[in-house]
């Protein structure tokens, strides 16, 4: 099957979620995958729209989230692109890395005063990318399809 792709672009706004996640559910619907896939993607693509809306545009909905879906046989990945604040290096140099372990449920201290939304989206997802580009930060969600090789980013 070829590669199918679409593009939406939302308001920066928290408003916008359903809309998103309506649009991801629509897409996928004619490639019949496993709903669980599914929900980590729109678990994974919701938090980092959330991000973009709170740290990258400071909830200003004036801005706009331009979000590509594509899917090939062997990955569906998302891309979005915003033109707010970028991520601070110390975030940045995070997304390389297999997100850390997840805090102890019993033990208070060892959750982070932030971060989680991070390894929420490494953990669902395959492959995790950002860039900036003329004065665009880009965000690319990548989740295998098959057992083959993570698709280019």
């Amino acid at each position: 099957m070829a590669s199918v792709s679409t593009t939406l672009c939302l308001p920066a706004s928290l408003g916008s979620l359903a809309e998103l996640s309506n649009a991801l559910y629509d897409f996928v619907a004619p490639f019949a995958l496993d709903s669980a896939v599914v929900y980590q993607v729109d678990l994974a693509s919701c938090e980092a729209f959330t991000n973009i809306v709170k740290h990258a545009v400071n909830y200003d909905d004036s801005q706009e989230v331009i979000i590509t879906l594509n899917h090939d046989d062997h990955c569906l990945t998302l891309t979005l692109s915003d033109a707010g604040i970028a991520l601070p290096d110390e975030i940045r140099r995070e997304l390389g890395h297999a997100p850390a372990l997840a805090p102890d449920p019993l033990v208070d201290s060892s959750w982070p005063e932030g971060g989680m939304g991070l390894i929420l989206i490494q953990s669902m997802m395959d492959g995790v990318s950002y860039k900036t580009e003329q004065g665009r930060n880009i965000l690319t969600l990548t989740k295998r399809l098959s057992n083959e090789p993570l698709c280019s980013q």
